[in-house]
């Protein structure tokens, strides 16, 4: 079993392709690579940032995959730097016809990333709407969504408002993460064709770059594997939480990305 995990790298810090080699390994998926941009750090904190753009490399790179015939049991995308790279990503995904996640990265706190244009959002929504799975924060949900303003907190009529559009676009799995609850705390709502349930968790008020990264990888890689996708749901909420809670407890600097050692001791404890 082989899956391919498209997303940047960054040097320094724990963040996507960081995040997502590790984890899927130690969940014992084989994982390919295709990176999106070489990066000095993550960019959530950091000044003075390297940044290189592999799209020219992404083509190379899957052109030599297509010459040895290689072929993959899943997709995984998560950021892209440009209009051009979802257009990449998307033609991957026609050629291999194969399982296929995109998390589709594009803002946070309710608003776009500054490198986010309209354009690029547009094209993003409609990769996810290839996808089988899809697992964007609350915030993405909403801009993909595009149903008008949304409450602060949600309550389950709101959730299913917001998961129903969602479905009609086309992924019949997916996940909103950290989505604001009327009745306390954190949740992130999954659903897997018309059923629809809401995992619920401590708000501890810290984030950490990479979280979602981690949410995603577990997801993915216990789907691929057969497991049930509420089951790899209730796992990878599980475990991001056990993350966090680590890193905050520890006083970690959240520009170092999420800790992942918490994480991978306890898939290894549930035997995963």
């Amino acid at each position: 079993m082989a899956v391919l995990a498209i997303h940047d790298l960054s040097c320094f810090s724990k963040s996507s392709l960081t995040v997502a080699l590790p984890v899927m390994e130690a969940l014992s998926v084989e994982t390919a690579v295709l990176p999106t941009a070489l990066l000095s750090t993550q960019t959530d904190g950091f000044d003075d940032i390297y940044i290189r753009d592999l799209s020219g490399d992404m083509t190379a790179i899957d052109g030599r995959f297509s010459s040895l015939g290689l072929r993959f049991d899943g997709i995984y995308s998560g950021f892209l730097a440009s209009v051009e790279q979802i257009d990449i990503v998307s033609s991957i995904i026609d050629k291999y016809a194969t399982l296929t996640l995109v998390d589709p990265v594009m803002g946070d706190d309710g608003k776009l990333y500054q490198t986010i244009t309209e354009d690029h959002a547009a094209a993003m929504i409609r990769l996810a709407r290839k996808a089988d799975i899809i697992t964007p924060n609350f915030t993405e949900a909403s801009i993909i969504a595009d149903i008008g303003p949304l409450p602060k907190k949600l309550d389950q009529r709101d959730i299913k408002d917001l998961v129903t559009v969602l479905r009609s676009l086309g992924p019949q799995k997916g996940a909103i993460t950290s989505i604001p609850l009327s009745s306390g705390g954190l949740g992130n709502a999954a659903w897997d064709g018309d059923e629809i349930r809401l995992f619920q968790y401590e708000d501890i008020g810290v984030s950490y770059p990479g979280s979602g990264d981690l949410f995603a990888s577990i997801v993915f890689a216990l789907t691929v594997k057969g497991d049930s996708f509420f089951g790899s749901v209730l796992h990878a909420t599980s475990i991001a939480s056990i993350a966090i809670a680590s890193a905050k407890a520890k006083g970690r600097d959240r520009r170092l990305g999420i800790e992942l050692s918490p994480a991978i001791a306890e898939i290894r404890r549930r035997a995963l």
